[in-house]
């Protein structure tokens, strides 16, 4: 997959199957830019610093929402894929059950980016890119959003991950195979 954008600001980019990048923002416009046009591309899903999620719709809806709009599995099927992936980050279907009916302004920010990942999960993305993610976390909440990536190419081995941050995240050395500052 190349990645073009910005008028050719990160043209270059080539994600080949299974990988993933680090790209370094210059500015908030320019990162608000490069996401514009990452979510233009096919079958691609934000995770954003606070989920993206519809601050009326309880978390069960913001979660499903996106899949049921595209068609994408049954309630039953999308059900099984959530409480399969909540394991792998600590958390059980029953404390799941609990926010379930939540608003999102009731829930903490990584339960915002878990619920943004899962939503990403169940539209089954070429691409999903995680915006600041790490920001505003805890270190052992850091450590446990670093899993969205393995996570990801555990259920979907040759597509592809993006992070887009302001700075290098130390969590990601190791875990993404480029980083790319992008020139202001």
């Amino acid at each position: 997959m190349q990645v073009t954008t910005l008028a050719g600001a990160c043209a270059g980019v080539r994600l080949s199957p299974g990988s993933s990048c680090q790209l370094i923002a210059a500015s908030a416009a320019q990162k608000h830019a490069l996401l514009d046009s990452l979510r233009a591309q096919v079958k691609t899903s934000v995770v954003e610093t606070g989920g993206g999620l519809i601050s009326n719709l309880p978390l069960g809806e913001n979660i499903a929402l996106a899949a049921e709009f595209h068609n994408i599995g049954s309630d039953a099927d999308r059900s099984s894929r959530i409480e399969e992936l909540l394991p792998q980050f600590g958390e059980d279907a029953g404390a799941l059950a609990s926010l379930w009916h939540a608003r999102p302004a009731e829930l903490s920010l990584f339960q915002k980016r878990l619920a943004g990942f899962m939503r990403a999960m169940l539209i089954e993305p070429q691409l999903v890119v995680f915006d600041c993610v790490f920001d505003g976390i805890s270190r052992a909440h850091a450590a446990r959003v670093r899993e969205f990536k393995r996570v990801f190419h555990l259920y979907f081995p040759f597509r592809h991950v993006m992070f887009v941050n302001f700075a290098e995240e130390p969590l990601l050395r190791g875990c993404v195979g480029e980083t790319r500052h992008l020139e202001a």
